[in-house]
Formats: structure tokens, C-alpha cells, sequence
């Protein structure tokens, strides 16, 4: 006959066991972490060198830890960014050794960020003038006053519209990037 302590000594051990399932993930969830904080890492300047020296801390799973390295980059890339997302595509090509999708990926940065600003050519003058009638309703005026259109709600408007016609085409590339 087993005293209500045995009892609660036994069911308490049983929880302090993990699975090997469970062991599996906490492992992946470590590993992924370790990938995740690799790539936050480099995007605010760390080598390449030194990811290369941070992966070979963990060299059995540094295979493992590469994907979620990438996974990281991939979802870093701003094309409206073009320097950021250079720096990552250097990354992406140096662990995994392809270059082709990351090249179209340059070339869709290089045509977005010409799409933004013939955008931006095209709707000047009226984000312009729109922006000096509101500023002249607020009492500011003069030849020396220069409208910051870039933060108007209008030409937010429009960059949204060129952002939402790249987007796709960016998910697109990315998920043949992930496959390779």
C-alpha cells in the first residue's frame, strides 16, 4: 500500500520527465531561437565571420540552425530598403551557396525602388500643393517653407498601393529561396 507522499513523489517525478518528443522540440525551439538571434544579430552588423564562429559553437546542430538562420534573413528583406537588403542577400547567398534567387530578388529591389520614385515624380506638384494648403490653413506659408510630402497620408496611400504590387512578387521569391 503506497502513503499519499509515495503517491505524489511518483506523479511528480512522471512530470519532471520529459518525453523524447518533447525533448525534440525544446530543442528545435532552442535551435531556432539560437538561428533567429543569429540573424538579428548580423542585420545590426555582425560578420559574417563571426555568425560563422557563433554557428560553430554548436557543431553538431549547426546544420539544423542554418534554415532558421535564413528564415530570419527572409523575413528582414525591406525592398524599400535597397543597403539592408543587400547586406541580407549577401548572407542568404553565402549559406546557401545560390545566388540566382538572390539576384532576382536585387533586381525586384532595384525595380520597386524605381516604381517609388516615378510614383513620386508623377504625384509631386499635387502631394505638394496639397501639402501647402494645409500648412497655409494652419497659418504657414512663405517661399522658404518646404512640404515634407513623404510623411503625407496621400503618398503613404500611393507607396502602399507600389508596396502591395511588390509584396506578392516578394513572397514568391522568398518561398523558392526557402525551398533550395
Amino acid at each position: 500500500m503506497k502513503s499519499a507522499l509515495d503517491i505524489a513523489l511518483e506523479k511528480a517525478s512522471k512530470l519532471g520527465k520529459m518525453s523524447v518528443e518533447e525533448m525534440r522540440e525544446t530543442r528545435e525551439k532552442e535551435l531556432a531561437e539560437v538561428g533567429e538571434a543569429l540573424a538579428a544579430r548580423y542585420q545590426k552588423g555582425l560578420p559574417i565571420r563571426d555568425v560563422e564562429l557563433e554557428l560553430a559553437k554548436y557543431k553538431e546542430d549547426k546544420q539544423r540552425i542554418v534554415p532558421y538562420l535564413l528564415d530570419g534573413l527572409w523575413e528582414r528583406i525591406d525592398l524599400g530598403n535597397p543597403q539592408e537588403v543587400d547586406k541580407i542577400l549577401s548572407a542568404i547567398e553565402h549559406f546557401t551557396g545560390n545566388s540566382s534567387v538572390a539576384e532576382e530578388i536585387r533586381s525586384l529591389a532595384t525595380e520597386y525602388q524605381n516604381d517609388v520614385e516615378k510614383t513620386l515624380g508623377e504625384n509631386r506638384n499635387s502631394l505638394e500643393d496639397g501639402k501647402r494648403k494645409d500648412l497655409k490653413r494652419k497659418g504657414i506659408s512663405g517661399s522658404a517653407v518646404i512640404p515634407m510630402i513623404e510623411s503625407s497620408p496621400e503618398w503613404l496611400q500611393l507607396r502602399e498601393g507600389v508596396n502591395s504590387r511588390y509584396r506578392k512578387r516578394l513572397e514568391e521569391l522568398k518561398s523558392s529561396l526557402k525551398a533550395l
